[in-house]
């Protein structure tokens, strides 16, 4: 029975021990990871910026192409050249993007309500 006493002690000063070491890593650990994320951070600053202008662009070129596509339908629609109802829903769904996702408000409103919504 004493034998047996002595084992369960020994793992208990053992996982005790190995508790200890574990929280003894890890707060250790804290100020080192901040360090390497500033180096991360600091290191992708560039990459980052590249891809936030890349960003704009790709949204500018998309607002251009959304407006250029929507001022041709509406001039079609102001000079009576029939549109099927692909052409009317692709066209819908071309100036819901344009209002809504890209944030466009311009003149484009104007000639949608004046002319296509009729």
């Amino acid at each position: 029975m004493e034998s047996i006493s002595i084992i369960i002690i020994s793992i208990a000063t053992l996982l005790n021990a190995i508790s200890t070491i574990i929280n003894f890593v890890g707060k250790a650990k804290k100020p080192v990871d901040k360090i390497v994320d500033k180096k991360f951070k600091d290191a992708l600053e560039p990459i980052n910026e590249k891809l936030d202008n890349m960003n704009r662009d790709i949204k500018k070129l998309d607002k251009n192409q959304c407006m250029n596509y929507l001022v041709e339908f509406i001039e079609d629609s102001k000079n009576g050249i029939p549109k099927d109802d692909i052409q009317k829903k692709r066209a819908s769904e071309v100036f819901d993007h344009y209002t809504l996702d890209l944030h466009g408000n311009s003149y484009i409103h104007d000639g949608w309500s004046q002319y296509v919504k009729k």
